[in-house]
């Protein structure tokens, strides 16, 4: 009996780190394997190319966020012709901006609202409140900006931004981003989480968010980069498109 029930622990802690492997290296994917209910979305760059809002309606996507720009200068390839493609077709648009640690906040404001403006004053728009992308680039991760200057420079963006449309953006942002920069600093702002491996009651237990990106290899009519894939987006529960309508 002792032996069987060796045998049994044995082989389910074999299983468990298994499992940890395989979501570890991105071989296993629970979040595709137990797809969140509520009301879905996608994110796209210029990696997804031109973006078909009519299918992406018909496979039930109600939100689109876009990027327009990164940093103080660069500007999304693919945004002009997204929100053209947007006009009239139902679906909400959303405009975000990839943060750069590099660039002073409000300059990087200034950049974004000139490309988001292109969505936001075309009344054929359906159009969401702004967002803003703080994650990891480069080497920052191993060399991270001081919170003090993360507080400066996102707090000047965010309020240029708002002070520009009306409305706070979003913040999305990884565990690691909030616990570093964001925890009791702005929270005031709904938040865009990204747990994409582990459902967000797993990576995210404090709850308190808006927007969770579960997945990068999201396959969908519609929007697909180069690899086939597109990050998938789902509402909080009791959240609708309307909510976050400008």
């Amino acid at each position: 009996m002792l032996k069987r029930i060796l045998v049994v622990v044995i082989t389910i802690a074999v299983l468990v780190a298994a499992l940890f492997l395989g979501v570890k290296t991105e071989v296993i994917r629970p979040n595709m394997i137990f797809s969140p209910a509520g009301v879905k979305g996608v994110d796209i760059s210029e990696y997804q190319g031109a973006v078909d809002f009519g299918a992406l309606s018909s496979e039930n996507i109600e939100f689109v966020y876009a990027k327009a720009t990164e940093g103080a200068t660069y500007a999304d390839g693919q945004f002009a012709t997204t929100c053209a493609q947007a006009s009239g077709s139902g679906v909400a648009l959303g405009a975000y901006h990839f943060f750069s640690f590099d660039s002073a906040g409000a300059d990087q404001a200034q950049s974004f609202v000139a490309s988001a403006k292109r969505a936001w004053d075309d009344a054929t728009i359906r159009s969401l409140r702004p967002a803003v992308d703080v994650e990891w680039y480069g080497d920052k991760e191993q060399n991270p900006p001081a919170a003090e200057d993360v507080h400066r420079e996102l707090g000047a963006f965010l309020q240029a931004v708002e002070a520009a449309c009306g409305q706070k953006p979003l913040i999305y942002a990884g565990n690691d981003i909030y616990d570093r920069y964001l925890r009791g600093h702005f929270d005031e702002y709904d938040l865009w989480i990204s747990c994409r491996k582990w459902p967000a009651w797993v990576e995210w237990p404090q709850g308190g968010w808006a927007i969770w990106q579960y997945s990068d290899v999201g396959e969908v009519a519609g929007a697909a980069n180069a690899a086939g894939h597109v990050d998938l987006d789902v509402l909080a529960e009791g959240t609708s498109v309307d909510d976050l309508l400008m």
